[in-house]
């Protein structure tokens, strides 16, 4: 049984500051993002720890009760060593804080809290034939997890009110009782996402191109007037900050949109049209 450090995952000290766990979580997020990493599960299986490590360091409550626990822990951990009575701790004393977390599969079995079917791994559930904890697939839209949403799910026999947080990605899971759900966020037809970032492109008039002027980006959360400055070339690439998905499990932190730019070419033009562009053919432009 090996103790999770969440530390090490986002590859911090112990002394890091909430703004050093939410820029090295952006940093890590985006480089192991299943999106920016396609077909390759050790990618996959390194995004879903960075977002367990944030979704606890990230959560001031739960990053000082991890810090707390932690320290008793890890003791236990690296011999496979089980406390006695004396440890002074029970998982009443946590709840349901590191529910859905490796941290908190370990803190089950090393306390022996919890039932045998929950606290086995799934080699072990393999190993004696223990029914698995079933994984249930949710498809999320592009807005639902930009604002975040609560659905009410049937799993198998039962049924349940799930809530999903703003800034949930594709691979992300969610323990409920006796399940596990994972997200998959859907293709969107505007929108692509490249971790808490968003890429857009949009087509401006030739006119706009050259002499500049205001465009209005339609964002997730709105309408945004957009200055394209004069002598935009095709494929320029405006920087919106802020602007894109919220950073799962922070109330204030935001991605950035990227709008690259297409211009369009008239395909026929009027005669006065023509006229007007003769005479800048002639002024040299």
């Amino acid at each position: 049984m090996n103790f999770t450090d969440y530390y090490k995952v986002l590859e911090l000290e112990r002394s890091a500051s909430e703004d050093e766990i939410k820029k090295a979580f952006r940093r890590l997020a985006r480089q192991y993002h299943p999106d920016a990493n396609p077909n390759n599960p050790d990618a996959e299986e390194r995004f879903k720890k960075i977002s367990e490590a944030y979704e606890i360091l990230g959560d001031p409550a739960k990053k000082a009760k991890y810090d707390q626990l932690s320290r008793q822990t890890s003791g236990f951990t690296g011999n496979g060593a089980r406390p006695g009575g004396g440890a002074g701790f029970s998982m009443d004393d946590v709840g349901d804080m590191f529910s859905g977390t490796s941290f908190g599969d370990m803190l089950s079995e090393l306390f022996g809290q919890a039932r045998p079917s929950q606290r086995r791994s799934s080699a072990r559930q393999r190993a004696s034939g223990a029914r698995a904890t079933p994984v249930y697939t949710v498809r999320l839209t592009l807005e639902e997890a930009f604002s975040g949403t609560s659905k009410r799910l049937t799993l198998g026999q039962t049924t349940a009110d799930v809530a999903f947080r703003p800034g949930i990605a594709s691979g992300q899971r969610l323990r409920i009782a006796n399940a596990e759900l994972e997200v998959t966020v859907q293709p969107h037809e505007r929108f692509r996402r490249e971790a808490d970032d968003l890429q857009l492109r949009m087509t401006i008039p030739l006119t706009t191109a050259l002499l500049g002027g205001r465009v209005d980006v339609q964002t997730l959360s709105g309408t945004l007037a957009v200055h394209v400055p004069a002598g935009t070339q095709p494929e320029k690439r405006l920087r919106l900050k802020g602007q894109g998905m919220p950073v799962y499990g922070s109330a204030d932190a935001r991605g950035d949109l990227y709008v690259t730019l297409d211009v369009a070419l008239p395909a026929s033009l009027t005669e006065e049209q023509r006229q007007l562009v003769e005479q800048l053919r002639q002024s040299g432009l």
